[in-house]
Parts: C-alpha cells; sequence; structure tokens
C-alpha cells in the first residue's frame, strides 16, 4: 500500500488549513530537519527518504514557504522597480523589458507605480517593496525629487536610476538626452533654420531639461536665440502650442520638440492650419515612437532604444549583486533619424 492511500485522510482536500513543515514531517516519519534537507536538495537524504518525503509533500499539498526560506537564507530571488509615469510608452517599455531581462536571470520582479509628485506615495512604495525582501532596486521615474527620496530611504541593497543623470548616481544607465538634443538642434542649423522654436516636456523631468540645454547650448554656439515653450509630453500640448504658435510674426521655420507625442499633435495642428511641413516649417521630435514613422509626413526624431536601456539598467544591478562591479555609469547617445518632415530653410 502506497503512503498516500495508507494515509489518504491526510489530502489537500481534507485539510482545513494549510500544511506546514511539521505535517510533512509527521506524514512521511522523519524529523523537520531533514524535510528542510530534501527542500534544499541535501545529498545527504537516502533516495527512500526523499522519495517519503516527497509523496508526503504531495499528499498534503504541501508547498514550500518561499518568503520564509528567503529570510533564512536573505536570498528571495526578488527585485523590485519603482517606476512612474507608465502611461508614457518609454517608461512603460524599460520596466517591460527589465522584466524579461530579470527573468532570463532567475529573477522575479515586483513592480511598484508611484505619483513621484507625492512624497507620501514615493514613501510607501519604497517601504512597500522592501517589505518583499527586494535584493535590488530601479528606480523608473526621472524626478529629482522621486530619487532623492530613494537615495535618503533605501540602504544595503544596490539600486540602479534609469534617467537621472541630472544626479550622477552610483549606478545609473540613461540616455545622453544633452547630446540628443544638440543633434536634433545641430540638423536643423545645418539645413539653414536660424529661428528654432524648442518645445520642451514638464519642467522637473530629467530628460526635459538636459534635451532643453543641448538645444539651448547649440543654439547658443551657433550665435542664435533660443526660445523655450513648455509643454507636457501629450499630444494635446503638442496640438495646442502649435494651434497658437505665431509663425509668421516671429519667421520661425522650425520647431524641435522634446518628444515625438507633442510633434505628432503639432504636426496635426499645422495640417488643420494649412501650414505645409517641411516646406514651410521643419519639425523634430524625440523618442521615435512605432508611429513617429507611419504619420504625415513621416517624423524626423532622434531615437533612443528603450529596449537596450531596460537590459542594461538590469544587467548593472545584477552585476552589482554578483559582486561584478565592472561599471557604474552607462549612457546611451541617442541616434538622430532624418525623415520627411524637417527640409532646408532656402525652400522658403
Amino acid at each position: 500500500m502506497t503512503l498516500r492511500a495508507a494515509l489518504g485522510e491526510h489530502s489537500v482536500n481534507s485539510t482545513s488549513k494549510q500544511s506546514n513543515i511539521y505535517d510533512v514531517a509527521r506524514l512521511a516519519k522523519v524529523s523537520h530537519q531533514t524535510v528542510s534537507r530534501v527542500l534544499n536538495n541535501s545529498t545527504s537524504i537516502r533516495p527512500e527518504t526523499k522519495s517519503r518525503v516527497l509523496s508526503a509533500m504531495e499528499s498534503l499539498g504541501y508547498r514550500p514557504n518561499q518568503s520564509a526560506r528567503a529570510l533564512a537564507s536573505s536570498k528571495t530571488k526578488m527585485l523590485g522597480i519603482l517606476a512612474s509615469d507608465t502611461h508614457y510608452s518609454g517608461p512603460a517599455s524599460m520596466v517591460h523589458f527589465m522584466e524579461i531581462a530579470a527573468r532570463a536571470e532567475g529573477f522575479f520582479v515586483m513592480t511598484c507605480g508611484i505619483d513621484p509628485g507625492n512624497q507620501t506615495s514615493v514613501k510607501e512604495g519604497i517601504e512597500h517593496l522592501l517589505k518583499l525582501g527586494i535584493e535590488g532596486l530601479a528606480v523608473v521615474t526621472p524626478h529629482l525629487e522621486a530619487v532623492a527620496e530613494v537615495r535618503r530611504q533605501v540602504s544595503g541593497i544596490p539600486v540602479v536610476t534609469l534617467d537621472s543623470m541630472h544626479q550622477m548616481d552610483d549606478l545609473a544607465v540613461s540616455v545622453d538626452n544633452f547630446a540628443g538634443g544638440a543633434s536634433a538642434t545641430q540638423h536643423l542649423i545645418d539645413l539653414g533654420h536660424r529661428n528654432i522654436v524648442h518645445v520642451s516636456g514638464p519642467l522637473n523631468w530629467f530628460e526635459s531639461s538636459a534635451r532643453a540645454a543641448g538645444y539651448s547650448s547649440t543654439m547658443l554656439n551657433a550665435n542664435l536665440s533660443p526660445e523655450i515653450i513648455n509643454g507636457d509630453w501629450s499630444l494635446q500640448a503638442g496640438y495646442r502650442i502649435g494651434k497658437k504658435l505665431d509663425i509668421n510674426r516671429r519667421d520661425i521655420t522650425a520647431v524641435f520638440l522634446a518628444n515625438d507625442r507633442m510633434a505628432i499633435g503639432l504636426l496635426h495642428s499645422m495640417r488643420e492650419r494649412g501650414v505645409e511641413v517641411p516646406s514651410r516649417l521643419s519639425v523634430v521630435g524625440f523618442d521615435d515612437l512605432e508611429e513617429a514613422e507611419y504619420c504625415w509626413p513621416p517624423l524626423t526624431t532622434v531615437r533612443q532604444d528603450f529596449r537596450e536601456l531596460g537590459a542594461r539598467a538590469m544587467k548593472l544591478l545584477l552585476d552589482e549583486l554578483s559582486g561584478n562591479h565592472l561599471k557604474k555609469l552607462d549612457r546611451i547617445v541617442p541616434n538622430l533619424v532624418v525623415r520627411a518632415s524637417t527640409g532646408s530653410a532656402a525652400t522658403l
């Protein structure tokens, strides 16, 4: 008669509470230390004893308490991601590709969404992830205040930040947004444009300030006057700014927008106004979203590789956990992708 048949009354269907290691030990007629050694794949356990313990586990429907085992070993194989603004494609894509990279190395990822402008939300998100016993933390929120709060609260585990180069964090991966803003602006200058307006992202975003700085620096180096209009990353902001932009009075011939969504919104407003792009106004975006190639005209933009950003950030974190301190700072230079939305100012 099998162990399960002999002790069928202990099957998972008849138990009134979740079985524990002591229940397994009683059923298999071994010590709880022996059960623990079976769980940890000890080579000192005789095959017949191991078989009895495994049969008892199956009969009881026992599942090891991973949290308890993690407390004993200090290894949870869990990583945390503190993320905001994931309704935008950039942060959402980075989180997605970080999860893929973590799973490839045997780690599970717990993601906690926060409102970076709400200090309570940030604190609660950090506390929640730490209570789960995460071994490392990735911060996907390009907000100065939120990153500073992480630095104040988190110690004892490695922390990697994405797109927070403004702080020059110990572990950081970022697109070189300054270089991206400079290359977009220089492209327009090389086409003969002199009156170039920049539509920035929100003022409290690292990417926004860095792209605006790249634009301003390049304009000043060419003895041109920068002009910045504040946006908010949205299609609606680009559309609204495009409707109000007085391109005739100020003889504006080009606009560099801090992301593709605003650029697409502005293109739509230009079509409604009857302003031809690029023969009357050249337009450049930033991100190279999938939609950029298929809007009309196809959008010239600065490409940042969200897959590469997420994968590199996770590699940096996992290298730190494994003791391979090969790199602290990883900066990716974005590429200008020239399409039909920009043209020579000489045709005006």
